[in-house]
């Protein structure tokens, strides 16, 4: 009878974990996709752009937070070699080309592979933990004066904004269009 008990504690142990692992709430992109060339802030106003996710690479109807929560954690597909950015969460207003930041931070300092920069499958991903509130619906965006981690395949589907989005300001529009942001976000449970 123990056996049998501590059978059905083991069992349903596993499906409390398998269950948690399986809920992971993911937005952002899927990486399925292979890397294009660095991208740069070309504007020449400021040198330093923010980049902002509209379309989920692989990943479509995924592209902005399910809920209200904290990001646990940043994962990212990048070319070598190494860069940094800083983290923005913003507001797109729906229909629109127009965002605004809502949340500014951490600096996040990626390595890049040069694997990366020729594979179509298998990426090597990156991971960053961080603690970030973001609202249901806010979207994932980067401050930089490069980027690493694109797929461009021509113009769209992610928006630049050079000056970069400052926090507090209003919604702000733009023309500038770029490719999707190899970026995923995961909420903490």
């Amino acid at each position: 009878m123990r056996t049998g008990i501590a059978t059905m504690l083991s069992l349903a142990l596993a499906a409390t974990v398998s269950t948690q692992a399986s809920s992971q709430e993911i937005f952002g992109a899927k990486f399925t996709h292979q890397l294009t060339p660095p991208e740069f802030c070309s504007v020449k106003k400021s040198k330093i752009c923010s980049w902002t996710l509209m379309e989920a690479q692989g990943n479509a109807g995924h592209e902005t937070a399910p809920r209200d929560g904290r990001i646990a954690k940043i994962r990212l597909v990048a070319c070598a070699p190494r860069g940094s950015f800083v983290l923005q969460i913003v507001r797109v207003k729906p229909g629109t080309e127009k965002a605004k930041a809502i949340r500014t931070g951490p600096v996040i300092n990626y390595n890049g592979t040069s694997r990366n920069c020729n594979a179509s499958k298998n990426f090597d991903i990156e991971e960053f933990a961080v603690d970030v509130p973001v609202s249901k619906g806010d979207s994932l965006a980067a401050i930089a004066t490069e980027i690493r981690f694109m797929y461009n395949p021509g113009s769209g589907p992610s928006i630049m904004f050079d000056p970069p989005l400052a926090e507090g300001s209003a919604f702000r529009g733009t023309k500038l269009a770029s490719g999707f942001l190899m970026l995923q976000a995961e909420l903490a449970p």
